[in-house]
């Protein structure tokens, strides 16, 4: 793919506004504020490139992360529709371990909704999040629709900071499910605002399509956000920002448009790093999106960003004792088989069997660093334990705490 360069001259517009109040009333006024961007002056750049923003798969790695440390930190990374087929077939293309492989713990993960049938991401984020398992199309509520305090709720009663990054709209089914409460999983514009109002430390991805409204503008600037809208305003939002929102793309991103989920996510890091410790829930979304498609060959692409992706989490949390690391996926997607040949040119559109439609198989599950190998004992759990187990690493480290719903 070709090399994207950073532009030569950058001019942004900063207006600070000190607020402490972070809700905004039911109708806005015609002259509603603007949210903050980040502070850059003008001035002249090389050529630079990013090297996290090219795609390319990762360079064979085997980390030794301690497992020795209470859990201080989680980083959650999730393959949306990611099943085994689909993780074998990239290893394939790849030609060596995806860096997930490398990871020393896994089992599988089943995924059935609280009716028994193929889950959609909203259920399966809400049960990964929460514990508990749900309808399709429900966030962060159970199956009576009854709220249930997700996975940020519960990092956040404890002083953790919380990050949410994917490649698809801020406010999407996975990301809503670690955070939010919906009856509908496409309430985009009502998602975003909960997340705001929550206080969710950094929130990036796509769907400027929600955020560049007056309404929406205002309330950024009410929650205290910094808003930045490209790589070059990402690379320069100082470490010491205490809540960042980055929307990069009109809808969504893709594995050839920058910011890449590892700029994204190695931002994030940056920014979540600190005594308090930090719950950080990172999708390749993608992944689902073209096997739905059954575009073989972007599907692989997205494989390979992600690849990168887990590669560089692997690599900070060596780094940071404490850390867990946690990979699997909301469900499958594609029904995916494997050839026969075992060759990478066979892997290819046909190897999709279900029409491009979800699937009740099981999914793997990959754990690495803090505690993960007395955390992860089972050869197969249910996608509620994952929360669970969290919950309990957490509970170890910070202490229990009273059930939290954000209202």
């Amino acid at each position: 793919m070709k090399l994207k360069k950073i532009s030569a001259i950058i001019l942004a517009l900063v207006m600070l506004l000190g607020v402490t109040a972070c809700t905004a009333p039911a109708s806005e006024p015609a002259n509603a504020s603007t949210a903050p961007i980040v502070t850059t002056q003008a001035v002249e750049t090389t050529a630079a490139e990013i090297e996290s923003d090219k795609l390319n798969w990762a360079e064979p790695h085997v980390y030794n992360l301690s497992e020795d440390e209470e859990v201080k930190n989680i980083i959650l990374l999730i393959g949306d529709g990611m099943g085994e087929n689909i993780i074998k077939n990239a290893e394939i293309v790849k030609g060596d371990a995806l860096a997930m492989q490398t990871m020393p713990h896994s089992c599988y993960v089943g995924t059935d909704n609280a009716l028994g049938k193929v889950t959609d991401s909203a259920a399966a984020s809400t049960a990964i999040s929460t514990g508990v398992k749900t309808r399709n199309q429900l966030v962060g509520l159970d199956e009576n629709r009854n709220p249930v305090e997700t996975i940020c709720e519960f990092a956040m009663a404890r002083g953790l900071k919380t990050g949410l990054v994917d490649t698809h709209v801020i406010p999407h089914a996975t990301p809503a499910g670690m955070a939010t409460h919906s009856s509908d999983r496409g309430l985009y514009n009502s998602i975003l605002s909960d997340m705001l109002k929550m206080g969710i430390n950094v929130l990036l991805g796509g769907g400027q399509e929600y955020i560049d409204t007056q309404k929406m503008q205002k309330r950024i600037a009410d929650c205290g956000y910094t808003y930045v809208q490209t790589t070059e305003e990402l690379a320069k939002v100082p470490s010491d920002t205490e809540k960042l929102l980055g929307g990069f793309a009109y809808q969504d991103l893709n594995a050839s448009k920058n910011p890449s989920l590892t700029t994204m996510c190695a931002k994030a890091l940056e920014l979540l790093e600190g005594d308090e410790g930090f719950f950080l829930m990172v999708e390749a979304s993608h992944v689902d999106i073209y096997e739905a498609k059954l575009d073989m060959d972007k599907t692989i692409d997205e494989m390979m960003a992600f690849d990168k992706c887990i590669d560089y989490v692997l690599s900070w949390a060596q780094s940071h004792p404490g850390t867990l690391v946690i990979v699997t996926a909301d469900h499958e997607t594609g029904g995916v088989t494997v050839p026969e040949s075992g060759k990478a040119e066979d892997v290819n559109a046909d190897c999709f069997t279900s029409g491009g439609e979800h699937t009740g198989a099981d999914v793997l599950l990959f754990a690495a660093g803090a505690r993960s190998g007395k955390l992860f004992t089972e050869d197969k759990i249910e996608n509620t334990d994952i929360s669970k187990i969290m919950k309990k690493a957490l509970n170890d480290t910070y202490g229990e705490k009273p059930e939290f719903i954000f209202e």
